[in-house]
């Protein structure tokens, strides 16, 4: 019998800008700090059958469908295509990605970055492939720019860098 395959998890806090808020966007200096009591959490159970498609739940924005399903700019599907790429995989894996996060939504704490990085880290687990901190940001910062157009690259930095 073969084993079950087993899921991954990856966490990333929230942060908070305490310093330099919207000028950090034209390069001025700012202060931000990681909220810890705040996270998003990824978790990948890989398929049993691997024609399977990749499925992708999270509740709290009531999604649950296929990768293919949705547009390559979706903020989830956009988070999982970079993070393939920066991985180098070809295709999506099969299984169920879940994501649930306790960090408000356009509250300026990180959410969307938190989001990105949290599911990198499950599905670089799940792949058995590094994923530093600095390439963790990367992937967020290419959602981020792609979701908001000009991004200073500070939530995906200060949220990266600590676990």
């Amino acid at each position: 019998m073969t084993p079950r395959p087993q899921p991954a998890t990856g966490s990333a806090s929230g942060k908070v800008i305490l310093f330099g808020e919207h000028a950090v966007v034209y390069g001025a200096p700012a202060i931000a700090v990681p909220i810890n009591g705040l996270r998003a959490t990824a978790t990948f159970t890989p398929a049993v059958d691997p024609s399977s498609e990749l499925e992708i739940v999270a509740d709290s924005i009531a999604l649950n469908t296929r990768l293919s399903n949705l547009a390559t700019d979706h903020p989830l599907a956009a988070a999982v295509l970079e993070t393939l790429r920066s991985l180098a995989i070809p295709n999506p894996p099969a299984g169920k990605l879940q994501v649930q996060s306790t960090i408000p939504a356009a509250a300026g704490l990180g959410s969307s970055a938190a989001v990105t990085i949290a599911l990198a880290r499950a599905l670089a687990a799940s792949l058995s492939r590094e994923l530093t901190p600095h390439a963790a940001a990367h992937i967020a910062q290419s959602v981020e720019t792609l979701q908001h157009g000009t991004a200073s690259g500070i939530d995906p930095t200060v949220i990266a860098h600590n676990t």
